[in-house]
């Protein structure tokens, strides 16, 4: 390596040492200023800014150096005497920010701050007995008599013993560029993609020997860990991101003269790095709206009853293949006049996230301007997601972007139209219905599916592709992004895959209707559709004009299905239960035999091998090994679809054995007619 390269990745290592530093900084002083320091804080904030002063000279930062030097000298003072004025805080915040600046190349002048801090430190030494030595963070100050504290400064708490950096004893990591990884990724999917093709050719051979299939199945339980280890490397938890933020919140909060508590839970929540590069922004905006249009002044507070300052919450929660991130306030909420105006229209989200749209009374350096929350909503689908706004006028309002965990890798429902195949992510799906006849609702095609009236969207219409027309009952996908359904109707259903999500590339890179796309087993090119674009159309549900559809027999045979995946397991059951099946669900083996022990009306289990606890193998086991449900049907669908998964799975007493690879809603519905005599 060159002189000049070791010196940009020396650069790059002090940059990312120092912006986690600062953010520690930030969190140890708003702590102070509020009251809420712990025993060691001043230490820690003395030894981060003596570590980055030393570092920036070894480097040649002498900017960086002269300003971490001023901090450090008045931490000293600070930490000698134990006493924190408090106004210190606001320049120390100053002097983060401007390092902050300086790290990342974007500084102004300092001499005017430089000047502030040393006024600060004469001050502290006007009240002291003698003159104070700043002291190395590993040496002991002589003991001093303490000299009475200023009126208001607060006492810093002390502790016993040795003290340690608050980064020692961190797990050995290894930088790595970001580019090496999305590489890395990338060839672990054009491997896959490889042996899912190789496995379709060589599934067409009848006379494959069990040594191929042996290997086949072993080499992708190897390829599974080897996708599973790259792209756990390109996951970075959401406290990543949320560094800046105490410091951000507070700086607003004063700017509006509001008293303002931010709390961040779930911070360990882990997501694609891909997708946290581009969240800070929306979760700043809409930190921003929280506090500007949200939280109450204090006297506004106090009239209505609540507590000066008020609380904003960052939370982070994951749901599945999901992770739902919400920023929350216990400020005034929205009016009742937009909750009105919400209900006649569309959903509250999509009212606020109109272009344009703004609450504000009047236009400020800070509100009013209607732009921000469209471009939150549009960051959200772009990534196959949705928006959700929950509030209640006088009581807060909660922001719920659902984000998908990360973006390499998608669970998805496969289905035609007009020949070409498309996906939508499963996460999405809330069942599938056989549509035998629709209604008429306000002009449009409806649906009536247990009880709620959907509108009917061809998936042709909604993408603007031409395709012939749909055959009698076409199978239609329930859909649903915030608080919009539609039943979106195919040609047919295709199954559930696991896919590696490719880019769309610079030719399609602006069609909002997709999120990528995916290379199958066969070599067809499936279309990754996004779900706002099947339900931005689906008005609100009005009255129908026409009778629902008859229910099927109720007299049809009762099926369980256990299924760990709740997606999974509530699309299995919407298919069966189409066909005119009752249908119950349990989670696990062990949840199912629970089911079958108070039930002795169900006649066939559809299960999933896979499973926490006990699982397919041992439930099917378990059945055969009773005298009471021995000769109980047991299909499995499974991703497992090795010929050696599928010995194992008949050799465990199951009738029937389905991979979800090769997923076929009618397949499955004739095996199970077949089973139950109908």
């Amino acid at each position: 390596m060159s002189e000049a390269a070791a010196e940009a990745e020396l650069a790059d290592i002090f940059r990312d040492e120092a912006m986690q530093r600062l953010d520690q900084m930030d969190t140890e002083l708003l702590a102070i200023e509020s009251g809420e320091a712990d025993a060691e804080s001043v230490g820690s904030l003395f030894r981060h800014a003596h570590t980055i002063k030393g570092v920036a000279s070894m480097l040649g930062f002498d900017d960086i150096r002269a300003l971490a030097h001023a901090a450090e000298d008045i931490l000293a003072q600070v930490r000698e005497t134990g006493v924190f004025p408090p106004d210190l805080a606001a320049p120390l915040l100053r002097a983060t920010a401007a390092l902050r600046a300086m790290v990342t190349g974007s500084a102004g002048p300092i001499g005017d701050l430089l000047s502030d801090l040393a006024a600060c430190r004469a001050t502290l030494a006007d009240g002291q007995a003698g003159a104070l030595a700043a002291a190395d963070p590993e040496e002991s100050a002589p003991e001093k008599a303490s000299p009475p504290e200023p009126a208001g400064a607060a006492r810093v708490p002390q502790t016993e013993g040795p003290t340690t950096d608050a980064t020692a004893g961190a797990e050995h990591t290894l930088r790595v560029p970001a580019a090496k990884l999305d590489h890395l990724l990338d060839v672990t999917a054009e491997v896959m993609e490889y042996r899912s093709r190789l496995t379709h050719t060589l599934g067409q051979e009848q006379s494959m020997s069990q040594d191929v299939t042996d290997t086949l199945g072993a080499g992708g339980r190897l390829l599974g860990e080897l996708r599973d280890t790259a792209f756990s490397m390109r996951m970075l938890p959401i406290s990543a991101i949320t560094g800046p933020l105490p410091r951000a919140v507070r700086d607003l909060a004063r700017a509006t003269g509001k008293e303002v508590e931010f709390v961040v839970t779930g911070a360990d929540t882990e997501l694609d790095r891909v997708i946290l590069e581009g969240l800070s922004e929306p979760v700043t905006h809409l930190l921003r709206n929280a506090i500007v249009h949200g939280i109450e002044t204090p006297p506004e507070r106090e009239r209505a009853a609540k507590p000066a300052r008020g609380r904003v919450e960052l939370r982070a929660v994951p749901r599945g293949s999901m992770v739902e991130i919400v920023i929350a306030d216990d400020g005034r909420g929205v009016s009742g006049e937009v909750i009105e105006a919400a209900g006649r229209e569309e959903s509250l989200a999509g009212l606020l996230a109109r272009p344009g749209y703004s609450t504000a009374g009047e236009v400020t350096e800070l509100a009013g301007r209607g732009v921000g929350l469209d471009a939150v909503r549009a960051y959200v689908n772009a990534l196959g997601g949705n928006l959700r706004i929950r509030s209640q006028p006088g009581h807060g309002m909660e922001v719920v972007l659902l984000l998908p965990l990360g973006l390499a890798i998608s669970e998805v429902l496969l289905f035609e139209r007009g020949g070409d195949v498309y996906g939508v992510p499963l996460s999405a799906v809330e069942e599938v219905v056989m549509v035998a006849k629709t209604l008429t609702l306000q002009g449009r095609r409806a649906l009536e599916v247990r009880g709620r009236s959907l509108p009917v969207t061809d998936v042709a219409a909604a993408l603007g592709i031409a395709a012939p027309p749909l055959g009698d009952r076409p199978p239609a996908i329930v859909v649903a992004a915030g608080d919009r359904r539609t039943a979106t109707t195919c040609d047919s259903l295709l199954g559930t895959g696991e896919v590696m999500v490719k880019p769309l590339g610079p030719v399609l890179a602006d069609l909002a209707d997709y999120i990528g796309a995916a290379v199958l087993g066969d070599g067809r090119i499936a279309l990754l559709v996004a779900v706002a674009t099947l339900t931005i159309q689906a008005p609100p549900a009005a009255g129908l004009s026409e009778p629902e559809t008859a229910p099927g027999p109720a007299t049809a045979p009762k099926i369980l299905v256990v299924e760990d995946s709740f997606s999974v397991r509530e699309l299995q059951r919407s298919i069966l239960e189409t066909a005119g099946y009752p249908v119950v669900t349990a989670r696990d083996g062990r949840d199912a035999l629970t089911v079958l022990d108070r039930d002795n009306q169900i006649a066939l289990v559809v299960t999933d091998i896979e499973m926490p606890g006990l699982d397919g193998i041992g439930l099917t086991q378990a059945i055969r090994a009773s005298a009471a449900r021995s000769s109980l049907p047991v299909v499995i669908v499974t991703s497992r679809g090795s010929d050696d998964d599928k010995r194992r799975g008949i050799e465990a007493g199951a009738d029937a054995y389905m991979a979800k690879s090769g997923f076929d809603q009618q397949t499955l519905l004739a095996i199970v007619a077949r089973l139950v005599g109908r």
